[in-house]
């Protein structure tokens, strides 16, 4: 069975989907759109904590680009490398992870220090955010300890959330590099009508 057949059951996935096309549609600038995706994801599934986090391709470095239920230092501090904790892991594998209790699993870092890893019976999920086979990011969120079965569907979810997300990330990009090539061309007319025309 695949993911959309099992969210087609749950009319409210269905409008939490609807509500995040709509959104992503609302921007080319995904900084702009980012944060009230993760909202109505919350919103929808009643969690008390999420973040989006993005690859920058250059310093191979995962930092959270929007964020719910952490303050700006907590948010500050959610800095990963590719393999390191449960997000770097994800970004690195391009495979989702689940963490049903996060006081019994070792792997998870709580680098934000939002969390009391000791006293609160959370489950963390995370899965990527990919656009083909690359992989720029992950979306996870803390949820309440719940069935194998529950988390399951959080992570069918989530992911067809990410590709939502993913999808505007590679319209976006492809729009930008048309807009830059056009920039070039038009500089490169100019010059070149400059240098024709500029009198002796």
């Amino acid at each position: 069975m695949s993911p959309m057949s099992t969210v087609h059951k749950n009319p409210e996935d269905l409008s939490l989907l609807f509500q995040i096309s709509q959104i992503l549609d609302q921007s080319i600038d995904i900084k702009q759109v980012i944060k009230p995706v993760l909202r109505a994801v919350a919103d929808n599934m009643g969690i008390s904590r999420g973040t989006i986090t993005l690859l920058n391709r250059n310093s191979g470095e995962i930092s959270i680009e929007a964020a719910l239920g952490l303050s700006p230092s907590e948010q500050e501090k959610g800095r990963y490398k590719l393999g390191e904790g449960i997000t770097g892991k994800v970004v690195q594998t391009g495979q989702p992870q689940v963490i049903p209790n996060i006081a019994e699993d070792s792997r998870f870092l709580n680098r934000t220090g939002a969390r009391n890893t000791k006293n609160e019976n959370i489950s963390f999920i995370c899965v990527p955010i990919k656009i083909g086979n690359e992989t720029i990011g992950a979306f996870s969120i803390d949820s309440e300890f719940q069935s194998d079965a529950d988390l399951e569907k959080q992570v069918r979810l989530l992911s067809i959330v990410s590709s939502l997300i993913a999808q505007a990330v590679k319209i976006r990009h492809s729009i930008l590099e048309e807009r830059n090539q056009l920039l070039e061309e038009n500089n490169r007319l100019q010059q070149e009508l400059k240098a024709k025309y500029q009198p002796n």
